[in-house]
């Protein structure tokens, strides 16, 4: 069992959950119904990966972190597969979905990047963590510009992030700075209709 394990999971599970909206299947109106359906997804791909009699899969949602004077939030998919050895392999995922008729402008892009955040500081719980972003608005998939006061938090299709780089909310009052310890391309998914989403994977 590895990472690889993991990785394949969720690589199938997102991409089913999009096209079961896409065909009517699944009506997701809201982040907590998509947590609520990825989950159940997950559950299903996880029964596919398991290759010995002995080996187990639980999943969490909202699974609360530990530490930093409790602090932390929750994680909104958590998956767990432990091998027949007794080694256990992790998975957290984030999710943000941004309805055009709740236009929450520019504070959701920062909070993309600040769960990015923290998905790279969950190592503790994470062998493997993912952003998936969710939106039936064009403004963070295709925009023109962004305003010199929120540029920086800019993760349109084809956006590059570099490791080190401060992020800076210039309006003020609503978030502290933000640095990324890793590389990051964005690259929103092909072939969807009305509901676009890019998935982000990100090392703990």
């Amino acid at each position: 069992m590895s990472i690889d394990r993991l990785r394949t999971i969720v690589e199938l599970s997102v991409p089913t959950l999009f096209r079961q909206i896409a065909g009517g299947r699944v009506q997701c109106e809201s982040e907590a119904t998509l947590q609520l359906h990825l989950g159940r997804i997950i559950a299903t791909a996880a029964d596919l990966e398991i290759i010995s009699e002995r080996e187990t899969f639980s999943v969490e949602l909202e699974k609360p972190l530990r530490g930093a004077g409790g602090k932390r939030g929750r994680i909104d998919v958590w998956f767990r597969l432990t091998d027949d050895g007794g080694r256990a392999w992790r998975c957290a995922i984030e999710l943000k979905f941004f309805k055009r008729e709740n236009h929450r402008e520019p504070n959701n892009r920062y909070d993309v990047f600040k769960d990015i955040a923290r998905l790279e500081s969950c190592g503790d719980v994470a062998d493997l963590g993912y952003m998936l972003v969710a939106t039936d608005h064009q403004h963070y998939i295709a925009q023109d510009a962004y305003s010199d006061a929120t540029s920086d938090f800019d993760f349109r299709h084809g956006a590059v992030y570099a490791a080190g780089t401060e992020l800076t909310y210039k309006t003020g009052g609503y978030g502290s700075p933000i640095t990324l310890a890793r590389d990051y391309r964005f690259r929103w998914a092909e072939g969807t209709t009305s509901l676009h989403y890019q998935l982000i994977e990100v090392s703990p």
